[in-house]
């Protein structure tokens, strides 16, 4: 088993060489000319707004003479070793998963830098959280805020520092608490104003009532399969302590589903925010994929989530926007052209 996951990790660095020469050396993407404006004209902090922290890095960067390829370069480098990290440490085929991750997110996830980032700074925090050491909490919220300061979307993700860690959270009390949130959700939506910035930018990305519907369907579709892979492995699972092992694992997981269910009041507001059931996905599509090394009843759901949310992955994500993504990550490579 030893020799295996070794191989296993070995083959995942060579993926992950890969990935940082296609992001690292890529020389033009669907974002890239802004990503370039900004690196030389937004030269002061305050230009930046509420993300900080990926300002601070430009700024740093162009004061110290970098071009921007350079910068490129050395983030990419930063955000790959915070996923690989990841894969490494939280699954069984290091391999496997990056594997996964390279044909279902990367040509989509390297062209936006800044979510990128934040998104590889939010996978430590999970590490953290999973781990469930002293001040936990603590650490995951500063993480956080941290992956905020690269992206404001990034602030959501704060919704899970409230999971309970060593067991499922009881559906009724879930429940209760769900139902008072949208109340004082709506009601708050409807006497607070959105700021002038917050409601352009959602306008950017408008809504209708087919998408919402659509982008709520297929969250709440996702929950329902992937509750039944869990299901398919442990049933009694809302009934045992979770503190350790493959429990709690199982816990883990089926609780970040659960409270993945407040995104929901989001997909009425902006379009953009189905991005969030991306990152959700991402974890789902993992845990199922690592489950198949594990002896079971049944491997069906399993391999039906995969299939079915990988696809919806691709051909919903990756593929209306190929031409700056995946098309230019191949296109557009100082090494390869």
């Amino acid at each position: 088993m030893y020799k295996k996951r070794s191989l296993s990790i070995f083959l995942a660095l060579l993926v992950f060489l890969i990935m940082w020469g296609l992001y690292g050396w890529n020389s033009w993407n669907g974002d890239r000319d802004a990503y370039e404006l900004y690196y030389h004209t937004r030269d002061t902090y305050a230009s930046w707004g509420g993300e900080v922290g990926y300002g601070y890095l430009n700024i740093l960067a162009s004061q110290s003479g970098l071009s921007f390829q350079s910068f490129q370069i050395l983030i990419s480098l930063v955000t790959l070793f915070l996923v690989f990290r990841y894969i490494v440490k939280r699954t069984v085929s290091p391999f496997l998963s990056i594997l996964i991750y390279m044909v279902c997110f990367f040509s989509l996830d390297f062209v936006l830098m800044r979510n990128f980032l934040a998104f590889a700074i939010f996978l430590q925090a999970m590490i953290i959280l999973f781990e469930g050491h002293k001040y936990c909490r603590v650490k995951y919220a500063l993480l956080i805020v941290l992956a905020t300061a690269m992206h404001q979307s990034s602030l959501m993700f704060m919704v899970f520092i409230f999971m309970p860690l060593d067991r499922v959270v009881p559906l009724g009390r879930f429940f209760l608490c769900y139902l008072t949130f949208i109340a004082c959700y709506v009601i708050a939506r409807y006497v607070v104003p959105l700021p002038d910035s917050v409601a352009s930018h959602f306008n950017f990305y408008n809504t209708t009532w087919k998408s919402i519907l659509a982008n709520v369907l297929t969250h709440l579709v996702s929950f329902v399969l992937f509750v039944l892979a869990v299901m398919g492995e442990r049933k009694s699972l809302s009934r045992v302590d979770c503190s350790a092992g493959r429990d709690k694992e199982l816990a883990f997981i089926l609780n970040l589903n659960i409270f993945s269910l407040f995104f929901l009041v989001l997909y009425f507001e902006s379009e953009i925010f189905i991005r969030l059931l991306r990152v959700i996905i991402f974890f789902n599509i993992l845990h199922c994929a690592n489950s198949l090394f594990i002896k079971r009843r049944s491997y069906l759901f399993l391999l039906s989530y995969v299939v079915v949310f990988g696809g919806y992955l691709v051909l919903f994500f990756l593929v209306p926007v190929a031409q700056g993504t995946y098309i230019a990550m191949w296109k557009n490579n100082l090494f390869l052209n």
